[in-house]
């Protein structure tokens, strides 16, 4: 948090520092509309134009710069004060305005601003008196660095001594003199060659034999000389200002080409001091232009700066808001701008993700195909670990079928095989007992190869168009005679109305499904049964063809129930205690009948079981 404070604070900072140094690099004379600027010559005739001739506009005259509203001018006379801005030209300023520039929208917001100010300096005079601003952080640092000794590896190398130019070669008493002086003589060197040249130029002197120098040549030379102070690390005199391009002292040449004092003398203006007045920023500043002192000053479009400022550190402290402060607590206070007298509030970071940023989404995506993935591995180790256990069941189960009538075949053909059974009836028991254990291994075989097949996805059905009546002789003779091996009987309960209607299935399919329902019969609920009897009634609804199956042994559980449809649900302990089977029965119909378009399910009953068979009709 303190890096992100600091470095939003350097960034607002510069960015205001850029502000600051635009305006306080505007020369004093830049806050008049129109103002008459020195030294300025004809070149066609090499004349000098008088001070006060021409006019020079301000480049304040147009819109205002960004972020401010108004430059103005605060001029005390006869103890009055007086609030002139550049943008708001008056009397023949407002008339030179107006002819040559298309400034009218802008003059006229300018004014309206012009009034606003008014009303804030007559509210808060103190403007008109700004005092100079309190040490700021950073020149107290640099004060308290003054204080404390350097180290020796810290002191820089002296500077290497420029090469005397040729200037002071020939004149080395010049090195004795002031920054002043040599921009004197400058000034009065060019005088001079200026009135030369005038003089040469007059019809009286036109026999002189000395011609005055180009204008270009004077001016070269001018500069020559004046270059000199900028060559020499000369000291500045006690009490004597800087010299800048725009407070240049000396000599002028006026309109006739004599030497005299300049018309116009401006002195260095003060640095911009920041206030605060009714909400509004200021700038304030101290200028002199012939000889009066006058304020200077800028009003700051605070609101635009505070929103440019903000939007700047946005990535940093999105939560920030700016608060302006007195200038004198901007030394005291770490979060407080060195340009302006304005305090940060970081606010609160906002710690929490939105729930629809990209980072988000991509996060949950990840988490939710890790999950997915996880889950996916989760339900092949269960279904492997499920699949492994029916495996080893089924390898009991069948291994259990497969043993007994093995048993049983190998037990009665070596009996027969050794004449041990003389008596002809007993047989013809053995032998019709080895014709029932190989149809019951060959329906075992059956179930086990078709419903292998149904898992591998081929299976073989034979599609066939026929009536109800036709498909129940086809698996009549079947049932039957399962059904007589066991003592029940087969009641078909077919209405004439129902026996025309035509279904496309496979017959032979229908009849593995209802002999295996016959066969469960014949092995669970014939030994307890008192009607000796299977119902099977076939009747048509909506689009289907129902084929219901009903014994009327004891019924199946609710244990048993769950799983009824499992394939190879029967463990080897659950055969060696049962009836014959190793559990696959009911769970090959049903895959057989959804193979043929319909299903098989269970309906319980008071009595019984009850199984529906649904077929689609054509």
């Amino acid at each position: 948090m303190a890096e992100q404070e600091r470095l939003a604070l350097w960034r607002m900072d510069a960015f205001v520092s850029s502000l600051l140094i635009r305006e306080n690099a505007r020369p004093p004379t830049q806050y008049q509309a129109f103002h008459s600027p020195d030294d300025l010559y004809l070149g066609k005739d090499n004349l000098s134009v008088a001070q006060g001739t021409a006019l020079m506009p301000s480049p304040l005259l147009a819109e205002p710069p960004e972020f401010v509203h108004l430059h103005f001018e605060l001029l005390t006379q006869n103890n009055s004060l007086t609030c002139t801005s550049p943008q708001v030209p008056t009397g023949q300023a407002l008339q030179l305005a107006t002819t040559w520039y298309a400034v009218t929208p802008q003059i006229k917001t300018a004014t309206e601003r012009m009034a606003q100010l008014q009303a804030i300096l007559q509210k808060y005079p103190q403007l008109a008196n700004q005092s100079s601003p309190p040490a700021t952080r950073r020149e107290q640092a640099r004060a308290d660095d003054s204080s404390v000794p350097s180290r020796p590896a810290e002191v820089p190398p002296p500077a290497a001594s420029p090469k005397p130019t040729p200037i002071l070669a020939a004149n080395a008493d010049q090195q004795s003199l002031s920054e002043r002086e040599l921009r004197q003589r400058a000034s009065v060197t060019f005088a001079s060659n200026e009135a030369a040249k005038s003089m040469n130029a007059s019809p009286l002197l036109k026999n002189s034999a000395a011609p005055a120098p180009p204008l270009g040549q004077v001016a070269a030379e001018a500069k020559a000389v004046a270059g000199v102070a900028d060559s020499l690390k000369i000291e500045k005199a006690p009490g004597m200002p800087s010299a800048t391009p725009s407070t240049s002292a000396g000599s002028a040449v006026s309109a006739n080409g004599e030497v005299g004092a300049a018309h116009s003398h401006t002195s260095p203006p003060s640095d911009f001091i920041p206030a605060w007045a009714q909400d509004e920023l200021f700038l304030t500043r101290t200028a002199s232009i012939d000889g009066t002192s006058r304020k200077q000053g800028v009003w700051i479009d605070w609101p635009k700066l505070r929103s440019r400022l903000l939007e700047n550190i946005a990535d940093l402290l999105p939560g920030a808001d700016l608060i302006p402060i007195s200038p004198s607590a901007t030394t005291t206070d770490p979060l407080a701008l060195v340009t302006l007298p304005v305090r940060l509030a970081p606010g609160a970071l906002p710690y929490s993700i939105t729930a629809f940023s990209p980072m988000t989404r991509g996060l949950l995506i990840a988490w939710a195909c890790l999950l997915a993935a996880a889950a996916a591995i989760a339900w092949v180790l269960f279904k492997s670990i499920q699949l492994s256990e029916r495996r080893g069941a089924f390898v009991s189960a069948v291994t259990h079928e497969l043993r007994t009538p093995l048993t049983t075949f190998r037990m009665y053909s070596e009996m027969l095989a050794d004449d041990v059974v003389a008596d002809p009836d007993t047989r013809r028991q053995y032998l019709q007992t080895l014709c029932d254990e190989s149809t019951r291994l060959t329906h075992l075989v059956e179930n086990v190869l078709s419903y292998s097949r149904i898992e591998r996805g081929r299976p073989q059905t034979r599609m066939e168009t026929l009536t109800l009546a036709e498909l129940w002789q086809r698996i009549a003779p079947r049932l039957k005679s399962r059904a007589i091996e066991c003592g029940l009987d087969v009641d078909l309960d077919l209405p004439e109305s129902e026996a025309t209607v035509t279904v496309q299935t496979d017959p032979s399919a229908v009849e593995q499904i209802l002999f295996n329902l016959t066969d469960n019969a014949c092995k669970y609920a014939a030994p307890d049964c008192e009607t000796r009897r299977v119902d099977i009634r076939i009747h048509s609804h909506h689009n289907q063809a129902i084929l219901s199956f009903r014994d009327y042994g004891p019924g199946i559980s609710a244990q048993q129930r769950k799983k009824l449809f499992q394939p190879f649900s029967k463990s080897a302990t659950e055969a060696a205690h049962s009836a014959p089977g190793v559990g696959l029965g009911l769970a090959l119909s049903r895959r057989l009948a959804r193979e043929l378009g319909g299903d098989l399910v269970f309906q319980p009953g008071p009595h019984g079981a009850t199984f529906e068979l649904t077929l689609p009709l054509v």
